[in-house]
């Protein structure tokens, strides 16, 4: 009977389920774990991704769990010293997943995240306690020293997560691009965007500027209206010149000078924004198609590194984010994200990865793909001087009753 009980205790009998998109969300009980024990917690997860294609995200314990998502929850409220047996039901929102307090070392925490995976994987089966017994089926010869998981281990997920993983690997489908005629085909934005953006964007689609005079025979000047010109050929807006002592220019307008602020407000507004336009030309390091995305700006268009669910996408290394460039790397509100756009990679308003960054020179980031082979997206996000064709897409959604206003305007016009 004894050991019946003690056979019982050292199995994890586990329901699995496989985390969705290879990306795990994490909450960390900061009861039970202090600032030190969860940077060690944090700092080995980060290396684990490094091992397996699973990414690690923490999140808040209130995250939307409404389409089956789920949240690894860390905390330890039995006190334990040791690392016990644990009991994996993914048939559940939250996964429990204590850390002992003589466990919080990176080896050890990697053995139980490595037993927390192979339990969503294997939704029948049971696995031997490696803590309390030997582990009789690890390789004895595979573990390296520079990793935290063994060869066998980190094949075993990676074979298994293959397509989970491998669907953010998976190319954006190409959009035909969309115009007022056709648009009626695609879904509209909802209620929330339009209120948010009811006040950022420019009425019927036209943005005012003007120019020094003296720079208008510069080649910066011809970079700018090449810039404007992609964005007018190939969406719905345009651009309009004015000067500025003409009795009839616009409340808000760009002015384009030798000085001014470097860059430009977010959206309609703010009156007279005077803009230096060697800075608004050549900015962000890194940032190959700086202008463009300047000129979104403008328009009222987040930086796709921006939207509110880039966290699924990118990393952002704040401790490399030059001082006081902070804000151009938060977060949009939720109300600003267009949902029916795909993350995308490739669009021209992508951070590179060196973006806003203090000092990279030996290789540092300030934003980092989560999941990225080869470093194929690390080293071509924000090096892009042309709009994708889900830029054109967005831009399209977001001005859609502006660009009809204008068109039914001229009609108007015409008549008369």
């Amino acid at each position: 009977m004894r050991l019946t009980c003690v056979i019982l205790l050292c199995l994890k009998f586990v329901t699995g389920s496989i985390w969705k998109n290879g990306i795990v969300h994490y909450a960390i009980n900061s009861k039970d774990y202090d600032t030190h024990s969860q940077d060690i917690i944090m700092t080995t997860f980060s290396q684990i991704q490094n091992e397996i294609c699973i990414k690690f995200f923490q999140a808040q314990m209130n995250l939307n769990n409404s389409n089956g998502d789920r949240i690894l929850y860390i905390s330890n409220p039995d006190k334990w010293k040791h690392c016990m047996p644990i009991v994996y039901d993914f048939r559940k929102s939250v996964i429990d997943m204590p850390i002992g307090y003589k466990c919080l070392n990176q080896k050890d925490i990697a053995r139980i995240v490595v037993e927390m995976l192979k339990a969503s994987i294997n939704p029948n089966g049971s696995a031997i306690n490696s803590f309390d017994l030997l582990k009789k089926f690890e390789d004895e010869d595979s573990q390296s020293t520079d990793t935290l998981i063994s060869t066998k281990n980190r094949n075993y997920i990676n074979s298994m997560y293959q397509s989970e993983c491998g669907r953010i690997y998976q190319p954006l489908q190409i959009i035909q691009r969309r115009t007022i005629d056709n648009y009626s085909e695609y879904p509209m934005i909802n209620n929330d965007n339009l209120d948010y953006y009811r006040d950022k964007l420019w009425p019927n689609g036209i943005v005012v500027y003007g120019i020094d005079e003296d720079l208008k025979k510069s080649e910066d000047y011809n970079t700018l209206q090449d810039a404007m010109t992609a964005i007018a050929r190939f969406s719905c807006v345009s651009f309009q010149e004015t000067i500025d002592n003409d009795e009839f220019t616009e409340k808000n307008y760009i002015w384009f000078d030798k000085d001014g602020d470097d860059m430009p407000l977010f959206g309609y507004g703010g009156g007279k924004q005077e803009i230096k336009l060697s800075s608004f030309l050549r900015g962000a390091p890194g940032h190959t198609g700086h202008v463009v995305n300047n000129l979104l700006r403008i328009l009222g268009v987040h930086m796709m590194s921006n939207r509110y669910d880039r966290d699924n996408y990118v990393i952002i290394n704040w401790k490399n984010v030059e001082k006081g460039k902070e804000h151009f790397l938060e977060k949009a509100p939720e109300a600003a994200w267009i949902s029916a756009i795909p993350y995308d990679f490739s669009s021209v308003s992508h951070a590179s990865a060196n973006y806003m960054c203090g000092n990279c020179d030996l290789g540092q980031t300030t934003v980092q793909p989560m999941q990225d082979r080869l470093w194929h997206r690390t080293l071509s996000m924000g090096r892009v001087n042309r709009l994708s064709e889900l830029d054109i897409l967005l831009i399209d959604m977001m001005y859609h009753s502006q660009c009809g206003e204008r068109s039914t305007k001229r009609r108007s016009e015409i008549k008369q």
